[in-house]
């Protein structure tokens, strides 16, 4: 009997809290503007291929730096292609690519 009272004051003061009706809008991610077209894909080379063509693996150290497209080597050019692990082979956890 109580709280009827404090319920009338709460309605009339509109001192009560109620559950917000508006809608949030989830945060907007940002991507870099393309012109439409996909950076193109490196192709895939095995470690024996890439030393074969005078380069040499480079392993990512954890932060997937080689796997963006404007990944360059340290020459300054881009890599030669994506290292694929042969079956039997040993295999890069994190991803490698061939630098020249």
């Amino acid at each position: 009997m109580k709280l009827l009272p404090l319920a009338i004051a709460c309605a009339l003061l509109g001192a009560c809290s109620k559950p917000s009706t508006s809608t949030t809008t989830p945060p907007q991610t940002t991507t870099p503007p393309t012109d439409g077209e996909a950076p193109p894909k490196r192709p895939a080379l095995s470690a024996a291929d890439c030393e074969g063509q005078g380069g040499t693996v480079v392993g990512d150290i954890g932060d997937g730096a080689i796997h963006r497209p404007e990944y360059v080597c340290e020459s300054g050019s881009p890599p030669l292609g994506d290292i694929q692990s042969m079956p039997g082979a040993p295999a890069p956890i994190e991803g490698a690519v061939c630098c020249k």
